[in-house]
């Protein structure tokens, strides 16, 4: 396989990133999602996207995203699609056989630098397993006494500790307008500076339990007070917070509003250092 791989990408001359799996119909009818026509990007993609390690099984799912390779005459040579983080599918149909990439932090942020969409909310699993967020019983914060701790662990701002401290975290994702401008505006006195602010309030989403606390209970409420934050600033406190859990908050962010780039380019080096692994030989078929 890895010699039908070597020779499918030496007859290609542009590669094009299509929206949809295997279920999305014929590829010419596909939206367009990337382009790569210069040679040392697409010898970039080649590496990193026939390197790893070969499953000896495929994923159930038809995938979301697809790579197509296409000759100088602009045929067709081959297509795989991308299954999660860091693996491919090639060829599916005829080859029945996945592959996981030796550098998945590298051909995620690659298609992301390319404006490829979603890429940074797959980082989302290696993150909470580097972090042990994964939730236990009850999912979600108590309330009082009991909850203190948790406030403390998950370095909340004292400011909002007593309006916080009546409240479970899934009522914390359930409050009010008025409550959360009430918040917002305490939090706002406190810590003027945007910049700072979003820094405390990414290091606190990074480091809410996955899933249901990080999504529906007090990752909802940061979400709103960092809602009125301009995303260059939150792009420049996390650049200058360079952190696992603030990376895991530009994470969780970038998974329920999205991202144009700005949180990908900030948090770029961060998940390099945290998730780069050395690269693995393919393993010959």
């Amino acid at each position: 396989m890895i010699s039908w791989l070597t020779g499918v990408w030496s007859r290609t001359h542009v590669v094009r990133i299509l929206d949809g799996g295997e279920d999305a119909g014929p590829l010419a009818d596909r939206a367009t999602l990337a382009e790569l026509r210069i040679p040392s990007t697409i010898e970039a993609a080649r590496k990193l996207t026939t390197t790893g390690r070969f499953t000896e099984n495929i994923c159930r799912c038809p995938g979301d995203t697809t790579i197509a390779l296409h000759d100088d005459s602009d045929e067709l040579v081959a297509a795989a699609s991308l299954h999660g983080y860091g693996n491919i599918s090639w060829e599916r149909h005829r080859l029945h056989n996945d592959l996981h990439v030796a550098d998945p932090v590298a051909l995620h942020l690659l298609l992301a630098t390319h404006g490829v969409p979603d890429q940074i909310p797959l980082f989302l699993a290696p993150l909470t397993d580097l972090l042990n967020l994964h939730e236990g019983h009850p999912q979600f914060r108590p309330s009082g006494d009991a909850g203190r701790q948790h406030l403390t662990e998950r370095a909340v701002p004292h400011v909002l500790h007593p309006a916080l401290l009546p409240l479970t975290g899934q009522q914390a994702g359930e409050l009010s307008t008025a409550q959360l401008e009430a918040m917002n505006n305490q939090l706002a006195t406190a810590t003027p500076s945007p910049v700072d602010r979003a820094g405390i309030l990414l290091s606190w989403l990074g480091r809410l339990p996955v899933p249901a606390e990080a999504y529906w209970g007090e990752g909802a409420l940061i979400r709103h007070l960092l809602a009125d934050i301009p995303r260059a600033d939150i792009a420049t406190a996390a650049r200058h917070t360079p952190t696992a859990h603030t990376a895991m908050g530009v994470v969780n962010l970038a998974l329920h509003s999205g991202d144009d780039g700005t949180l990908t380019t900030a948090i770029r080096p961060t998940l390099r250092r945290l998730l780069s692994v050395a690269p693995m030989p393919p393993r010959s078929r």
